[in-house]
């Protein structure tokens, strides 16, 4: 993994700060235990906030701000799913693909990782043009969550790229029945199916395409 990013020293002060509230609050409940324990960070504590600080950050867009905050917080609990999405989800934005893959990997090998982990990898392998990765794991990922829009249309994506055109369709429609007014949606299925040389059916989802735009202006 390359060089960490070293943390502000803005959110040094905040952390300690965090800390110092926290066991001021402690203090309030269960009385004195100790004048050095009210100052002292553990490592808990500091990887709760540096993740909390992270996953805050990467919600604003500022995903270079976030990494180093995730970063650090990875180091206090490795096997965190919120810090393991959110860092990964930041390397993507950030141009570190192989990284983000890396990360959301180790967090799908988690027992019981969210459908979101794979929706986030199954987009980093489509835009790796891993698409056969992407199809498969997208594929098991919906298995356990058939009603996901992102899953099924991601799936439609990469079995798209892959040339299984029928699969395709079959995935974008699915992704219909959970949200039947997604402009893009009409729009594949059509591409699709004007590859394929059928340009009457291709017409019919490029005007509802169309439509949905006109629709959407008018709102």
């Amino acid at each position: 993994m390359a060089t960490r990013t070293p943390i502000n020293m803005l959110d040094e002060v905040r952390l300690v700060s965090f800390a110092i509230l926290g066991n001021v609050k402690k203090l309030a409940a269960k009385s004195i235990e100790g004048f050095n324990a009210v100052f002292t960070v553990d490592n808990q504590v500091r990887g709760r906030f540096y993740r909390d600080q992270g996953v805050a950050h990467t919600k604003t867009g500022r995903f270079w701000d976030a990494i180093p905050l995730l970063e650090n917080a990875l180091e206090h609990a490795p096997d965190d799913e919120e810090t393991l999405f959110h860092l990964g989800y930041c390397y993507l934005k950030t141009d570190r693909t192989m990284e983000g893959m890396r990360i959301l990997e180790q967090a799908n090998r988690r027992e019981g990782a969210s459908p979101r982990v794979s929706s986030i990898l199954g987009m980093a392998y489509i835009q790796a043009k891993e698409y056969a990765k992407a199809a498969e794991l997208l594929k098991q990922a919906i298995i356990k969550t058939p009603d996901n829009f992102n899953l099924q249309y991601r799936l439609g994506v990469a079995l798209d790229h892959l040339g299984q055109y029928e699969e395709a369709i079959d995935a974008f429609q699915e992704a219909l029945t959970i949200r039947p007014g997604e402009v893009k949606v009409y729009q594949a299925i059509g591409f699709i199916l004007e590859q394929q040389g059928k340009h009457e059916e291709a017409v019919v989802f490029f005007k509802k395409t169309a439509d949905l735009k006109d629709s959407l202006q008018d709102n």
